[in-house]
């Protein structure tokens, strides 16, 4: 089967003074899900950032065959740290519904879309509330309404439990573990990694130092130190 996301030889400078992804190869099965973990600087946004076609690197990337950009929007739905970059539309659901009416949905079907998705959420009541009157782990929960409403076949996702409490992180973890979207969650959280993904990618300044099953590369206290992580 081919995998639905292929990155081959990957790297990525700023500048002439640093390269933050070097010769990075890795594949993700469909319904696979996988985290990126390393130090501040390893790579992992700038890595997410090329898969989405925010920035373009040298080597190749496929997801589900295409080139990121505009030919992978419908594939892939997309969480940043900061949910505040997504959710700015007077009321939540004209934020959910922006994907599908920027795609040539009708508004009153993307809309109805959008309604379903905060329901099936556990959103329902703040949708017709402004972002800005919810709390740091509703907003986060909304972020994903916004990636998941247009039924992406991949979900990135950025430090998702960055500022949340233990709470937050675990309605993030029940809300994650009950989707069957292919993942791939870049983050520092070990224990939501363990929680949420089955094989991890340690990044190490920029060099993809390990690809294997979560639960052994979180084993492996040497690995992790020398990522910075532990």
């Amino acid at each position: 089967m081919t995998p639905l996301v292929a990155v081959q030889h990957l790297a990525y400078a700023f500048d002439a003074e640093g390269e933050p992804l070097r010769d990075v190869s890795f594949a993700v099965d469909r319904g696979e899900r996988v985290g990126i973990v390393g130090a501040n600087g390893a790579g992992k946004t700038t890595l997410l950032w090329c898969l989405l076609g925010l920035i373009e690197g040298r080597g190749t990337i496929r997801i589900d065959g295409a080139t990121p950009g505009a030919a992978v929007t419908t594939t892939i739905g997309a969480v940043f740290q900061n949910p505040d970059d997504q959710l700015f539309m007077p009321h939540l659901v004209d934020d959910v519904a922006l994907p599908l009416i920027n795609r040539g949905t009708p508004a009153a079907e993307a809309r109805a879309q959008a309604l379903a998705t905060l329901d099936s959420l556990g959103l329902a009541a703040a949708a017709h509330r402004p972002a800005s009157r919810l709390s740091l782990g509703e907003r986060k929960r909304a972020a994903v309404a916004a990636a998941l409403v247009t039924d992406p076949q991949l979900l990135v996702l950025d430090e998702p439990t960055a500022e949340l409490d233990g709470r937050s992180v675990r309605q993030l973890i029940g809300l994650l573990n009950g989707l069957t979207v292919t993942l791939l969650a870049a983050s520092h959280d070990l224990p939501f990694l363990a929680a949420v993904t089955s094989r991890l990618l340690v990044l190490l300044d920029g060099r993809l130092a390990e690809d294997g099953p979560t639960a052994a590369v979180l084993a492996d206290r040497a690995l992790l130190e020398q990522a910075g992580v532990a």
